[in-house]
């Protein structure tokens, strides 16, 4: 399963460090036009969040171009991926948005090298280039960027633009599953359909079941804002789970129940409110 189920660009740029409250819009705007292309992209984010003194849409995104032709890296990757999507007024442009995404890349930006390997793999708005994609990937997932570990473990365990390596394509799926539920399912599907290495049916088991914790969480952080959006990944891995448990020994689910625990205890740090017990997850699963 692939990134249909990540939001790549929001991943990227989720992390946005603090902004400045009301009483300093105005030295924003200040700094904004004296040139400071941080306060540029400030302005933007500001419009964003309905907290900027600009009076339109037009006018932030003026605010976001100057930012990334000044070479804020950050606000390069912002544009490439208004003009991938044809959002916020800009007309969709897949050639403009990759110029942008190599931008930030060449500064060394891990979104921007994470989004224009994505063009690269996709053809989109460039020639496809599948080898020249996971080289992109690369250098984003060395800079720690999960959602590039997660596209690169694609990469490695399918042999897309690099040799077939499950071994990899684990350790990096492993890497990017604190935050991606999709590499979860995608570890319990691979131990499970035992294709490219031995079936571990507990092990497959524990990744289902940590897929269904994260979409869970997901759920219950995000439902205000997105309402019932997710509500199929997680019926998905409700179902892959049953699968799975099918024909499964009760002590063998037992232990996959103990190794997923076990799991987010040992990463308890980078996890933070991930439930350790999975009562709902497990409630009204019928006894195989």
């Amino acid at each position: 399963m692939r990134r249909l189920l990540v939001i790549s660009g929001l991943l990227c740029l989720v992390a946005q460090e603090a902004q400045p409250q009301a009483p300093a819009l105005a030295e924003l705007r200040k700094r904004a036009e004296a040139g400071d292309a941080q306060a540029q992209y400030r302005l933007y984010l500001q419009y964003q969040e309905g907290k900027s003194p600009i009076e339109g849409r037009a006018e932030a995104i003026d605010w976001l171009r100057k930012a990334a032709g000044a070479g804020n890296p950050t606000a390069q990757v912002e544009l490439g991926l208004l003009y991938r999507g044809g959002k916020l007024g800009a007309t969709k442009n897949p050639e403009e948005a990759v110029q942008w995404f190599r931008k930030a890349a060449e500064q060394g930006d891990a979104c921007g090298e994470s989004e224009l390997g994505f063009m690269y793999e996709a053809g989109d708005g460039i020639v496809k280039d599948e080898a020249e994609a996971a080289r992109w990937y690369t250098r984003a997932a060395d800079h720690g960027l999960p959602v590039a570990k997660f596209d690169l473990a694609f990469m490695y365990e399918h042999g897309r633009g690099v040799p077939v390596d499950v071994d990899k394509a684990i350790v990096l799926y492993e890497e990017s599953a604190f935050t991606i539920p999709t590499a979860r399912r995608n570890l319990a599907i691979l131990y499970h359909n035992g294709k490219l290495r031995p079936k571990d049916l507990t092990a497959a088991y524990k990744w289902a079941l940590l897929s269904v914790s994260a979409e869970e969480k997901r759920i219950f952080r995000e439902r205000k804002d997105v309402g019932e959006h997710f509500e199929p990944r997680l019926g998905y891995a409700l179902v892959l789970l049953e699968d799975f448990a099918k024909g499964m020994s009760k002590k063998d689910k037992e232990n996959g129940v103990r190794m997923a625990q076990d799991w987010v205890h040992s990463n308890a740090a980078q996890l933070g409110d991930e439930p350790q017990t999975f009562p709902e997850t497990l409630k009204g699963m019928k006894e195989k």
